[in-house]
Order: C-alpha cells, then sequence, then structure tokens
C-alpha cells in the first residue's frame, strides 16, 4: 500500500506539471500617445478595451512584453469586412512592437513555444486626432479690423472660421456594433499680454461667433487665444488690438535753486494720437483744479487735442492733484487714461545760520530754502542796526541771493553775524493777505 501511495502521488504531480501553464502577463501598451480612454463595450474577458489617442500628425505605436518565447500575430481591424485580418507574425521572441501605424482596431494574439493555439489576445484601438481649424478676423498686420469691434463694456474679437474636432469610430469585435468616441472643443482662453490665461466662453451674434474682453485694455495690447479639445489639442491664434487711447506724457521743467514741488509748478502735457485716435470724437483733459470762482478747470476738445497743453499748478494740497484724459470714442464709448499725479508742497522756509562768500564756488550766497511761497521780502542788518541788504519779489526762484556785498556800494560786509527779518505768504494764503513777519527772524553768521 505504501509504494502505491508513492506512485499515486508521483503520478498527481506529473500532472500538475503538465497542465500547470505560464500566464501571459502584460498588456498593449503605446509609449507615444497624447491621451488613452478606454472603449464603451465590455470584452470577453469583462474588461475594456483600451483607445489610444494620438494627437497632430503623429502616426501610432503599440508594444507588448512576455516573459516567455512566443509567436506574435499581429490583425487589423477591416472596416469593409467588419473582421481582424492578419497583416504580420513574428516567431521566437518575447516582445513585438509596431510603429507608424494608421488609424483604426488592431488585435495581436500569443502562442508559445511548443504549442499550436493562442493563449491569449489582446485589442486595442488607435485614434490619430488631426488638429482642426482655428483663426481670428484681422488684417495683414495681424490687428482687429472689424468697425464696430469696440463697445462701451467689452471688446469683440470676432472668429474667422472654426470646425470641430474630429470624433472616432470603433466597433464591438464580437457583436460589431459601431461605437463612437466623441470629440469636441473643451474650453476656449484669452491671454492679453502680460496677463495670466483665462477661460472664455464665446458668444454668438447674427451666427458669427465672438470672443471678447469684458475688461478691454487701455494700451495697444496682443492677445493670444486659444481653443482646447477634449484629448489635448490646443490650436491658438494671436491678434493686436490698438487702443483708441492716445499717449500722454508730462514734463515738468527743472529749475534751479528750487524744489520740484514747489508751487507754482509749470507742467506741459502732451498728447501723442495714433492712427485710431482720428476716430474719436471728444478729448478732455480734467486738471483737478478749480479757478478764482471754484469752477474745475476743464479744457474740452473736440476731435484732436493741440499736440501739448501746458497748465501751472499754484495752490499747494495734502493730497496729490490727479490729471486725467477722458477720451470719447466714435462710438460714445468713454476711455479715461491713467491718473497722473502731480505733487504741491506747503510753504516752506528754512533759513541757514551761515555762509561763506569767499569765491571758491562753495555756499557763496545767503538764500534762505523756501517753498511754495507766493510773495517774500527780507531785510539784512548788520550788528550795528545798519541795513546792508534788501530784496523782494514774487518767485524766490529768481533771486540769486546775497553775495555778501553791501548795496548800493558793492563792498564786501566784514564777516560776523548778521540778522535777517523776512516777511512772506505762501500760495496757500489768499493773494488779499498782507505778508507777516511771525517767526520769520533771526541771525546768521558771514565767514569768508
Amino acid at each position: 500500500m505504501k509504494v502505491k501511495y508513492i506512485l499515486f502521488r508521483w503520478f498527481c504531480a506529473g500532472m500538475l506539471a503538465c497542465y500547470s501553464v505560464v500566464q501571459v502577463t502584460g498588456q498593449l501598451v503605446a509609449s507615444n500617445a497624447d491621451r488613452d480612454t478606454v472603449t464603451s463595450y465590455i470584452n470577453e474577458k469583462g474588461a475594456r478595451d483600451p483607445i489610444f489617442v494620438f494627437n497632430r500628425t503623429k502616426k501610432g505605436d503599440l508594444s507588448l512584453n512576455q516573459s516567455e518565447v512566443c509567436t506574435f500575430k499581429w490583425y487589423r481591424f477591416n472596416d469593409s469586412d467588419q473582421k481582424f485580418e492578419l497583416f504580420d507574425e513574428i516567431t521566437n521572441v518575447t516582445e513585438t512592437s509596431k510603429n507608424n501605424l494608421e488609424e483604426g482596431g488592431y488585435k495581436l494574439t500569443v502562442t508559445y513555444r511548443g504549442e499550436t493555439a493562442p493563449r491569449d489576445s489582446f485589442v486595442a484601438w488607435l485614434y490619430l486626432n488631426p488638429e482642426f481649424d482655428f483663426s481670428l478676423y484681422k488684417n495683414a498686420n495681424d490687428e482687429v479690423v472689424e468697425i464696430g469691434y469696440r463697445f462701451c463694456t467689452y471688446t469683440n474679437f470676432r472668429i474667422n472660421s472654426i470646425s470641430e474636432p474630429s470624433s472616432f469610430r470603433y466597433y464591438n469585435p464580437v457583436s460589431l456594433e459601431q461605437c463612437i468616441l466623441t470629440n469636441e472643443i473643451a474650453k476656449y482662453t484669452m491671454q492679453p499680454e502680460g496677463n495670466e490665461e483665462i477661460v472664455i466662453r464665446p458668444d454668438k451674434q447674427d451666427n458669427i461667433l465672438y470672443l471678447r474682453d469684458y475688461n478691454p485694455p487701455r494700451k495697444d495690447t496682443q492677445y493670444t487665444f486659444r481653443v482646447y479639445d477634449k484629448f489635448g489639442i490646443v490650436m491658438s491664434d494671436r491678434i493686436m488690438y490698438r487702443t483708441i487711447l492716445p499717449d500722454v506724457t508730462i514734463e515738468k521743467p527743472r529749475l534751479p535753486y528750487s524744489d520740484p514741488e514747489s508751487a507754482p509748478i509749470p507742467v506741459k502735457f502732451t498728447c501723442t494720437p495714433n492712427e485710431l485716435s482720428f476716430q474719436n470724437s471728444e478729448y478732455v483733459w480734467r486738471f483737478d483744479s478749480r479757478n478764482k470762482n471754484g469752477d474745475s478747470i476743464v479744457f474740452n476738445y473736440d476731435r484732436l487735442p493741440p499736440d501739448s497743453i501746458e497748465y501751472t499748478y499754484f495752490t499747494p494740497k495734502t493730497e496729490d492733484y490727479q490729471v486725467t484724459l477722458r477720451v470719447t470714442s466714435m462710438w460714445g464709448c468713454s476711455y479715461t487714461t491713467d491718473m497722473v499725479r502731480i505733487t504741491v508742497k506747503p510753504p516752506l522756509l528754512d533759513v541757514p545760520n551761515v555762509f561763506t562768500p569767499n569765491n571758491d564756488g562753495l555756499n557763496e550766497y545767503f538764500k534762505p530754502y523756501a517753498v511754495s511761497l507766493r510773495r517774500f521780502e527780507i531785510w539784512i542788518i548788520s550788528r550795528t542796526g545798519k541795513q546792508v541788504y534788501y530784496y523782494k519779489g514774487n518767485d524766490l526762484r529768481e533771486w540769486e541771493g546775497w553775495d555778501g556785498r553791501i548795496e548800493n556800494t558793492g563792498k564786501e560786509a566784514a564777516e560776523g553775524v548778521y540778522f535777517y527779518i523776512i516777511k512772506a505768504i505762501g500760495w496757500d494764503d489768499p493773494p488779499t493777505k498782507k505778508p507777516q513777519t511771525g517767526p520769520y527772524s533771526g541771525s546768521f553768521h558771514l565767514y569768508r
């Protein structure tokens, strides 16, 4: 009985060895695919077959690796006959691959050495997704050309042409039922130069599609519009938006011995129109200032304004003056330039305590540092009480200062202590106000 038991165990082990199989491993892969998805049908294994998507002009590829030497047979689905047809056979290898494959269905069977029937088979579909058409309506310079594309709250960019992305047709290999993998436009985006890309929705008007910017820029801007399909193809077009706003610059003169923000400040505003500015109907300058009647200072021009406008700021303010140019287009839409800020400092008087008129080019004149003074009057007196210098004027920028010589004689004043008395009115005071001496008196030293 013991011998029979041993023989039975050997027989069973031998039978198991004969019928144990090497499992097929791996799956069909497409290393160059841009996207992948699965079929809508379920195959005989209870799973879904892969669909590999190759975008633009790329051809398809498929490959499979095995751990044992096999015979691989490649089949391609024939749409007309509705069946897979053999087109290649490779023997005694562990891996196989195909490149430059056309769109359609492919089947690969795996037969191990010593066997006559395939151990397993794999099916995959290749979708070669072509580019679709997308372009904007523009001129030869890639600029917006459609009259009326400017509206008060948005800017229109007309789509010249656009086509729907192509869908993919495939079949259930068992039932031969036709299936469709739909492709469609997934999103539109807009990116003005210097800004982030944002998703937008097209608008249709009179059977024409428009892409719109509801915050149109106030300067010439290049736009990039992109259209994405469902599987990652991106079609784009660029277009230049030309603003109707002219270029606005300001010039403030550099005056010697003066703070550039001291009143009065003559400012030159220069307006440089572009070719689209000629389509505007009104230009309005606002200088954030008032005349003697309390009315706002406004310059209003039909059509194009003069090349430049000069305006002088006299009255100091705690906040900056804000200058704007409002442009009204021929379509009745108003655009306002970025604000130009003009600072006018409040009155200030700072008197030095020493000066050295010795012809060395340094500190040669006695001159108080003054800001925004309307009128100024100064007396300089010696220690003996004699007046040695007097000046009166409406603008200290025109006064060089005291050079250390006694008035009316040209003689050099002696070294020592001198006294000053100053009367002044600031530009923030009424014009009728009388000069005040206040604290503006003191002493200083003259050294040679």
